[in-house]
């Protein structure tokens, strides 16, 4: 039977390699991780944050008539899956397409066992775990790369996968970029290299333009493993974990925005109720400790090809300087404002580590008016002033 479903995916991507070409591109918006454990964090999940995604998509359909879909990069839901059916039911009343991946919480704990029943609603809900399907001039591939076992998980991607994913590839052009997307990491944060169990991935889809879409870090992070690869990891849609409205790193609730115009992609953290320039935190002097004497500011949605200026009276200063900091927001809430079970708490601070999207300076001229203006890859720029 799952031979046959293979078979069908198959042929509906051939299908769709041909009836997709005449698009010019699309808007994606990636979810991470929505992980619902509880009624209340499903009821606010429902009642607060898809209506704002919702009006993500309101924008992208007023903006242009291009398609737009949604993509949950696994964790829908915490343990919790009988949740499944209502999360899928209210992302789509949204009105768009809906994929997902499937993660290591989107297993039921009760079936560790037995890989195949511990998924099976997660695929009743979402249908099978490979799927194919086109987006523009992009291919889209779901992974499971969870290996379910008694005790805990480990992360990989079985040989049926990898057969799967040599049959999609031999109806494929070799100028075709491909998208796999999968819950779990694909590359190491620490130096951007492919992790074992993905390499046989990577080696199947070859030369051509690869990325890799996942989540389950809870923070956001580009990695760039090569010019032809890149992964988009994305941060948590509900801060972390339903206990904080930002994430550890900084990032606030919100989604990550794929584009693709006329076959070139561009991307960006979207947060939640905002406006999608707004991508700069700043703290005036005083606020941040350790840098008490500096302006500093957070990119939200940052890479390693971002590069921050700073004007001080509209005189440039050149480039701030670059600090790996714990965000100041963050820390702030978990000493604050968190106010949960020891547990809880525990597992704030325990989550916050200095990250490196961060940049300081230091006024020369007492009270005057500082403009800062960061730059992204895609030549994008944003602007704050402090005064």
């Amino acid at each position: 039977m799952r031979n046959l479903v293979l078979k069908l995916v198959v042929f509906a991507t051939i299908f769709n390699l041909y009836s997709a070409s005449a698009q010019e591109g699309f808007n994606l918006i990636v979810v991470g991780d929505s992980q619902p454990q509880t009624k209340r964090q499903l009821e606010e999940l429902e009642r607060e944050i898809i209506p704002q995604i919702g009006e993500i998509v309101k924008e992208y359909k007023a903006s242009s008539n291009l398609p737009v879909a949604i993509l949950l990069t696994g964790d829908v839901v915490w343990d919790t899956t009988k949740f499944l059916p209502r999360v899928k039911r209210a992302f789509e009343s949204l009105g768009v397409p809906l994929y997902a991946v499937i993660g290591n919480h989107d297993h039921n704990p009760k079936k560790r066992n037995n890989q195949r029943r511990a998924e099976q609603e997660y695929i009743d809900t979402f249908g099978p775990r490979n799927q194919a399907f086109m987006l523009g001039s992009t291919l889209f591939l779901t992974f499971d790369n969870i290996e379910f076992h008694p005790i805990a998980y480990s992360e990989g991607v079985d040989a049926e996968q990898l057969v799967w994913l040599c049959e999609q590839m031999e109806n494929t052009p070799q100028d075709r970029r491909v998208a796999v997307c999968m819950h779990a990491l694909a590359t190491s944060p620490k130096d951007a290299s492919v992790k074992p169990y993905a390499k046989p991935i990577r080696d199947i889809i070859g030369e051509r333009e690869l990325h890799f879409i996942t989540g389950h870090h809870h923070n956001h992070g580009t990695y760039e493993v090569a010019p032809n690869i890149i992964e988009h990891n994305v941060a948590q849609v509900n801060g972390n974990l339903w206990y904080a409205p930002i994430c550890s790193d900084g990032t606030p609730r919100g989604v990550f925005c794929i584009e693709e115009r006329d076959g070139e992609w561009t991307w960006h953290h979207r947060q939640l109720g905002k406006r999608a320039d707004e991508v700069l935190k700043v703290w005036s002097e005083g606020l941040v400790k350790d840098h008490k004497e500096y302006v500093v500011v957070g990119a939200i949605g940052w890479d390693d090809k971002w590069s921050v200026e700073w004007y001080e009276n509209g005189e440039s200063r050149g480039a701030m300087e670059q600090i790996e900091i714990v965000d100041p927001d963050y820390i702030y809430y978990v000493e604050h404002e968190a106010n949960y079970k020891k547990k809880y708490m525990e597992r704030l601070r325990k989550s916050a580590h200095p990250h490196k999207h961060y940049y300081r300076c230091k006024r020369t001229l007492s009270g005057s008016e500082i403009r800062i203006v960061a730059t992204d890859r895609f030549g994008r720029k944003y602007e704050s002033v402090v005064r």
